[in-house]
This record gives C-alpha cells, structure tokens and sequence, in this order.
C-alpha cells in the first residue's frame, strides 16, 4: 500500500483497493489498482431523468463506442467544436495508460465508471485515478492545451531506500529529465500518443519509469505539466524505493520493479 500525500482539497484520500487479476499478470506487479478519486462540488449534482442525466448517457455511450486504440477520449453530448456550451452539457474523459489500450481500456472505463458513480453519486463533475486508467467527468471541457493543476496526488512506495541515496536521487532526477525530454517531442511533434518508458541501472538496482500526457495537450503542453509534476515536488517519494504522481493532465511513475505490460 502506499501513502499518500498533496494538494487535494476536495477529499482525503481513502484506503487502496485490490482488484483479482491473473497470475501471469500479477507477476509482473500489473494490476488495476483503485488510487484515489476526487468529487468536484463547485459543479453541483444531478437529478434522475434529468437533462444533464440524459446527457452524460449520450457521452457514455460515445466513448463506450469508441475503438480506444489510441487509449484516449475526450466525448460529450454536443458536437465538435465545443463553443457557446449550453448548460447541463456533459463532457468525459477517458485516458488509458499506454499498455492498456484497446479492450483492456474498455475494461478500465467500465471500472472506473462504477468506481467513479459509487464514490461521487449524482456529482456533474469529479476524477478518478486507477493504475490503468484516469476517468474525468465535468460539465466543461478544458480545451486542447489547458493544464489541470487541481488535486495533484503524490503516492510513496512505503518501502525505504536502502543504500546511497544521494546517488540514488541524483540519477533518478536524471533519468526523470530523460524521460520528459522524450514525451515532451511527442507532444511536440504531435505524434502521439503522449506516454515514455524506460530503466536505468542505480547501481546494482534497475529503476523503471513511466511518464504520460492526456492527448489534448500537445506542443509544450506535456513538458510544461510533467516537468511541475515530477520535478517542481523534491520531497514526492524522497528516501523511497518508489513515486507515483497524479494529475488530471499528467501522470508519472517509477519503481524498482517492473510494473508495465512490455
């Protein structure tokens, strides 16, 4: 289990949960792990048969529609572009880690889905972090290069570091800014997806990374989110054998394990 500690001022964090999954899988430490979530209240909540109701449904059942083989969706009720948003209209987010794309995102929607409606009931808009996916609900979009900075999560590997930390965190700040660099030129380039992985040797250990983008930011859009995530919180994991950040934007791991479907 890990701890938990940020900028989330909507709702605390609450206990980790274990979903079942394959032996294979577990294996290699993947699983579809509940994170955390967060209810936005600022946005009110929804009666039943309501309009907004009707409307989220028809936005479900785009993104429940779509292939997600790219692992990314931004739907609503309303047709391209969003301008002059009416009330009551209803936008959701879906973004699949990059080893999760395809059907094990249609998976991950329909967990987080569940998740998302038992934890935030009736609420128009609200987030929920799981390993494989984040899903985000609002009444509003973000547009294409907006950065959602609300309820940044820093999650600890309760596991302390052994050996010579100052080395440790010397190159884990180094292969941090080697991943960036290599998510950022996507973003830049507008390949996508926005997703980077990769090990390095710390000493006789090998640390994992993983580093990921929302598809609507694009230039130095992902730069921007993943260099305040990672590196703008020095004490995020310090003396621990592992780190997750979460945002809404963008997201970040690293581990002494393996923990990604190679």
């Amino acid at each position: 289990m890990y701890s938990i500690f940020g900028s989330v001022p909507i709702l605390a964090a609450v206990a980790i949960q274990l979903l079942l999954l394959p032996s294979v899988v577990l294996s290699l430490n993947i699983t579809n792990e509940y994170l955390h979530h967060a209810c936005n209240n600022t946005q009110g909540k929804y009666k039943p048969w309501s309009v907004f109701e009707k409307n989220l449904d028809i936005a479900l059942k785009n993104i429940s529609a779509s292939s997600l083989r790219n692992g990314y969706a931004l739907v609503s009720n309303m047709n391209r572009p969003y301008k002059n948003i009416p009330p009551d209209t209803a936008f959701v987010m879906l973004q699949c880690r990059g080893d999760s794309y395809g059907s094990m995102c249609h998976s991950c929607l329909a967990t987080a889905l569940s998740g998302l409606r038992k934890k935030c009931p009736r609420n128009k808009a609200g987030t929920i972090w799981y390993d494989q996916c984040t899903l985000d609900i609002s009444t509003y979009s973000a547009g294409d290069t907006r950065i959602l900075y609300d309820n940044y999560l820093c999650m600890e590997n309760p596991k302390d570091l052994s050996g010579d930390k100052e080395m440790f965190d010397k190159k884990k700040t180094a292969f941090t800014k080697e991943l960036l660099s290599e998510v950022s030129k996507l973003g830049y380039d507008s390949k996508g997806p926005l997703y980077a992985t990769g090990d390095t040797m710390i000493g006789t250990k090998k640390l994992y990374g993983m580093m990921q983008c929302t598809d609507e930011l694009y230039e130095n859009g992902c730069y921007v989110c993943l260099q305040w995530l990672t590196l703008y919180h020095p004490f995020c994991g310090d003396g621990k054998q592992g780190v997750r950040y979460l945002g809404r934007s963008c997201n970040a791991r690293f581990e002494l394990y393996p923990f990604l479907r190679t």
